[in-house]
Parts: C-alpha cells; sequence; structure tokens
C-alpha cells in the first residue's frame, strides 16, 4: 500500500513538473513575441503548478511588463531568495519603479544592484536616471510652492545678491547634461526588463 502511494505521489509530481515546465515554455515564447497577457497567464500556470523563485521571477517580469506593475513587483520580491536572481530580480524591480517616478525605490534597488553588481552598467545608468529625476522634481515641488491664501509676503530691504557658486553652476550643468543625454533613449531604457546577457527568460525546470 505505501509503495503503490508513494508510486502514485511520484506520477502526481512528474505531471506537475512536466506541465509546468511546457507552461513556462508558453510564457516564454509569448513575452519574446510581446504577447504579454498571455504571458502573464502561462508563467502563472508555470508557478500554481511547480512554484519556484525563477517561475516568480519570470512571472513577475511579465506582469509589469504587462502594465502590473505593483503586482509585479510583489511577485518579483517572492524571487529574492534565489541569491543568483537577486541582481536580476533587483534590477526589473527598480526598472518598474523608474518607470513609475517612484523614485526613492528605484534608487534602493539599483544601488542594492550595485552593491552586488559594482560594474553593472545599466543599473548604473538608471540609478543616475533616477537620481538625477527626483533631484529636478524636488526642484519643481519646490518652486511651485504658493504663499498660504490669505497671507501676504511681507517686503525685504533690497539687498546685494551673493554671486552664484560655481560648483553649484558646474553641478547644474552637469545635471541637465545628463538629462539631455537621455532624453531620447529613456523610454527605452526605461521599458527593457532584461540586460542583454540576460534577455531569455527562465525555461528550465
Amino acid at each position: 500500500m505505501t509503495a503503490a502511494v508513494l508510486l502514485l505521489w511520484n506520477l502526481t509530481q512528474l505531471w506537475r513538473d512536466t506541465n509546468s515546465h511546457a507552461a513556462n515554455a508558453r510564457g516564454v515564447k509569448a513575452f519574446t513575441q510581446k504577447k504579454y497577457e498571455q504571458s502573464v497567464k502561462a508563467f502563472g500556470d508555470a508557478n500554481a503548478l511547480s512554484p519556484s523563485p525563477r517561475r516568480a521571477f519570470n512571472l513577475g517580469t511579465a506582469q509589469i511588463a504587462a502594465g502590473n506593475r505593483e503586482q509585479g513587483s510583489a511577485t518579483l520580491g517572492k524571487a529574492m531568495s534565489d541569491a543568483p536572481l537577486r541582481a536580476n530580480t533587483l534590477f526589473n524591480r527598480g526598472s518598474s519603479a523608474l518607470a513609475s517616478n517612484a523614485y526613492d525605490y528605484a534608487i534602493r534597488d539599483f544601488s542594492e544592484v550595485l552593491r552586488l553588481s559594482p560594474r553593472d552598467a545599466a543599473a548604473k545608468r538608471n540609478l543616475e536616471i533616477a537620481l538625477v529625476r527626483k533631484m529636478m522634481q524636488q526642484r519643481q515641488s519646490s518652486g511651485s510652492r504658493q504663499p498660504q491664501k490669505g497671507s501676504s509676503p511681507q517686503p525685504q530691504p533690497q539687498q546685494a545678491q551673493p554671486a552664484p557658486d560655481e560648483k553649484q553652476q558646474n553641478r547644474d550643468a552637469n545635471i541637465e547634461a545628463l538629462l539631455r543625454s537621455v532624453q531620447q533613449q529613456e523610454e527605452e531604457e526605461l521599458m527593457r526588463m532584461h540586460r542583454a546577457r540576460g534577455e531569455k527568460l527562465h525555461v528550465g525546470w
């Protein structure tokens, strides 16, 4: 009886693994064809049949590509336990945060990627974009502040204005130069979900 139960369990597990692998392969095919909703369905089936960090990575990446950024980022969190996947997972989650203008989260994730992989040029580039965008956002926010209703500004005596700090001028010039350099390629940079070395999703068992 025990042997029969064990055999049945093994057959069930084999069925799950086989079908999970097939669903994962369908998800990869749909993703490469940019059929993201289909890839979400397939990767979801694969992860439901045989949950793993790699399945979660694929599912979360597809969810983000399909426009479900919050859900995808949460799913990617389940892939963090896989050390070899951690940098890629953080990169994809950071890209999602950057595309959503969630700069603090993007800065956190790309900084962690660079801690794990200091030579990662794509993560460094995205971190620079996030830092600059956050700085510009803060400037716009501070510049748009209006006096409270009912209050009138008090006249101030005219004073000689100090000359602009040269370092600050250089810093501003560098920021503007960086913004100009990324303007044309920003959309592609934000939307790509994988580095060149990681274009393929995980098809393995």
